[in-house]
């Protein structure tokens, strides 16, 4: 089959990879000018494949009252008057039990391991470089309930068969020195050794490089979607601004910009901006490159080696649709980065970035065929682990289209799904 792909971000270009891999012709259709430069392009830098715990848990609601009022935690919520907020919050808050909260976890753990193992099969099969590394995960937590409640998680994930241990505040730093100036503010962390680091831009264009040199592969960007030719209950071309492009079947993998269009066919989604920032310091010193990921749990940011650069990325504001970057947020940030590492004092001034990730009220993401029309994929809703769940369900997805059974249960990444 030719099958258009709309989405040129992480989620699309491994959805347009495994199904060249599975023999069909595939043509991706981006706006952007070019693959990788939304979402993808600076985020954090982790294959978090066992901490997948969504945002949406019991001891939020309780806390609602700091994230309304204030400009300076880690995360913050600034109500609007779009119906689409109001929608996605409600639903958010319908998921803040534990129940729910655990009912996710499992169902983003079993994509999460599925996409490491495809992943790896990836890096053995393809030359990619994208300053990989399997460099381990480690979470650390100044509030032992918090810790608590993560380790709750861990015995999800060691019942998988992926292994986590919780580890005293001597170990973190043993694990990674730069905590040894914090490890008595620390009540302890997670180390999780299957993780790994990488470039999720450079994976993008590696990716791009491999589609194009295929000749069933085919890249058209500055294309913006504009919607389907939809005939006989079947979308029977993609519809841009420069004209039709004729397919078999589609897969939707353009994050937030999804809305508009399957709306428009009677499939709408919820999804909501959850915006992040970066900083990224180019030549940083040896010693403010962590040998491990770390993630500092209580303040919601976390720092990945990319080769010779430090990523520290973080911070989740609910504001809509606002591109800019905060000053206070990034400053925030840089605070963090240099109290952790004095070293980067020294260094030149890092690239600022911010993002929107394309957040569920649930925290899974939608995956699956549309219900009304039967050529129609979706490949949307991955949050902040796009990076993460992408090969995963790019594969289950094309393993979904071949009538094949994917390894994981789409059920539960419906676009209904409870």
């Amino acid at each position: 089959m030719h099958i258009g792909v709309i989405g040129a971000g992480i989620v699309g270009l491994a959805s347009a990879y495994q199904l060249l891999r599975a023999g069909h012709e595939v043509t991706v259709i981006d706006a952007a000018p070019a693959p990788g430069v939304g979402t993808s392009f600076a985020n954090g830098g982790q294959l978090s494949y066992g901490y997948v715990s969504p945002l949406a848990a019991p001891g939020v609601l309780s806390q609602l009252p700091s994230l309304l009022f204030s400009r300076t935690g880690p995360l913050r919520i600034k109500p609007s008057l779009d119906p689409d907020f109001w929608r996605w919050s409600l639903a958010f808050v319908k998921h803040c039990n534990a129940a729910a909260n655990a009912s996710s976890t499992l169902r983003l753990l079993a994509l999460g391991l599925h996409s490491r193992e495809v992943m790896l099969e990836f890096l053995a099969q393809e030359s990619a470089s994208f300053e990989y590394r399997l460099s381990g995960k480690l979470v650390v937590y100044r509030d032992a309930g918090k810790l608590g409640a993560a380790e709750r998680s861990l015995e999800l994930a060691n019942g998988l068969g992926y292994p986590q241990r919780r580890v005293d505040a001597a170990t973190c730093a043993a694990l990674e020195p730069a905590l040894g100036k914090i490890a008595g503010e620390l009540a302890g962390g997670i180390h999780t050794p299957g993780e790994g680091t990488g470039d999720c831009h450079m994976l993008c264009q590696e990716l791009a490089r491999i589609i194009a040199a295929n000749v069933r592969g085919k890249l058209m960007f500055e294309r913006e979607v504009t919607g389907f030719d939809v005939r006989g209950g079947a979308v029977r071309a993609v519809r841009t601004r420069v004209g039709d492009v004729a397919v078999d079947a589609c897969v939707v993998a353009n994050g937030l910009a999804a809305m508009p269009l399957l709306r428009a066919v009677g499939e709408p989604v919820s999804m909501y901006p959850l915006k992040g920032y970066s900083l990224t310091y180019r030549g940083a010193p040896s010693d403010a490159r962590p040998q491990v990921s770390v993630t500092d749990a209580d303040n919601k940011v976390v720092y990945a080696s990319l080769g010779e650069r430090l990523r520290v990325a973080g911070i989740a504001d609910l504001v809509g649709y606002d591109y800019r970057i905060a000053a206070h947020r990034i400053e925030a940030l840089r605070t963090l980065s240099t109290g952790l590492f004095p070293s980067l004092r020294g260094t030149p001034a890092p690239l600022e970035w911010t993002g929107m990730r394309p957040s569920t009220p649930h925290g899974r993401p939608i995956l699956g065929r549309a219900d009304s029309l039967g050529n129609l994929w979706l490949n949307v809703g991955h949050g902040a682990l796009g990076f993460t769940l992408s090969m995963g369900a790019a594969r289950a997805i094309a393993d979904a289209i071949d009538g094949k059974r994917p390894a994981v249960d789409l059920a539960g990444f419906a676009r209904l799904a409870a």
